[in-house]
């Protein structure tokens, strides 16, 4: 993997106005780009000097206009799973951040533990359980206060772009899970004891790094299995396929001024 200084050479030599608002596509989420008018598109095997390996995440960052904003769409991202260090995986939060993005939304596709939540869902995350994330990304004592990871008036914008478009949503706590396997049953009840109403495999260390550089975040996350129902990797992407056409339209809204 190439250095901060390495990747934000390749940033200032292609995007010289780099986007305030980055958008991070999770499994399945890819299609939110599809069709839109395309300024640039940087392989991360070029920006980065490794490629995404992981089904649904082509791997690439295309600057993009969704709704009225410029945006920087990392369509696909890094996770601990691939053998990547914490760090590594928030690599592009800090090269983005100092080529001059402002905002994160990260968006991630999740397994369903309140039973109240049904495939197809989006879940618009209110916090974070992050008590099993093997290693934190900060380092040294970066005392970071996490009161309050989500940035209200973006959390208020997609509640509003949702609620515009009539598309339900859910609000809920989103909790690290380090994969590559799926919870068994009894990971899923003791996590739904903690209070965790949704869980993945990324969102937490890119959260915690986007907050640390002072960064406003807001994650949208998208449920594509219920907790005690068996499921495979393609039933995840079948799910969120199924439902690209209210990404879409939730994000083109989302970022319409």
């Amino acid at each position: 993997m190439l250095s901060a200084q390495q990747a934000l050479n390749v940033i200032s030599n292609k995007i010289p106005n780099f986007p305030e608002d980055v958008a991070v596509l999770g499994s399945g989420w890819n299609k939110a780009i599809d069709a839109k008018k395309v300024e640039i598109e940087i392989p991360y095997s070029e920006l980065f000097g490794v490629s995404a390996s992981v089904p649904g995440h082509e791997g690439k960052l295309v600057i993009a206009t969704i709704g009225t904003k410029r945006v920087a769409a990392m369509v696909g991202r890094f996770h601990r799973y691939e053998a990547f260090s914490s760090s590594e995986v928030t690599l592009p939060i800090r090269v983005f951040a100092q080529a001059g993005t402002k905002r994160f939304l990260i968006t991630a596709a999740c397994g369903a533990l309140n039973e109240k939540y049904q495939v197809g869902d989006f879940v618009i995350t209110s916090d974070l359980i992050t008590l099993f994330l093997p290693d934190s990304p900060l380092k040294g004592p970066q005392f970071l206060d996490v009161s309050e990871v989500f940035d209200p008036q973006l959390r208020h914008k997609m509640r509003q772009a949702a609620v515009e478009l009539d598309i339900p949503f859910e609000q809920g706590v989103y909790c690290y899970y380090h994969g590559p396997n799926y919870e068994t049953p009894a990971d899923k009840m003791a996590l739904r004891f903690l209070g965790a109403d949704v869980v993945g495999m990324s969102t937490v260390p890119e959260t915690l790094m986007a907050r640390q550089l002072g960064l406003k975040v807001v994650s949208l996350a998208f449920v594509t299995n219920l907790a005690f129902v068996k499921h495979d990797h393609l039933e995840v992407l079948a799910a969120a396929n199924a439902a690209s056409a209210n990404m879409v339209n939730l994000l083109e809204k989302f970022y319409t001024n």
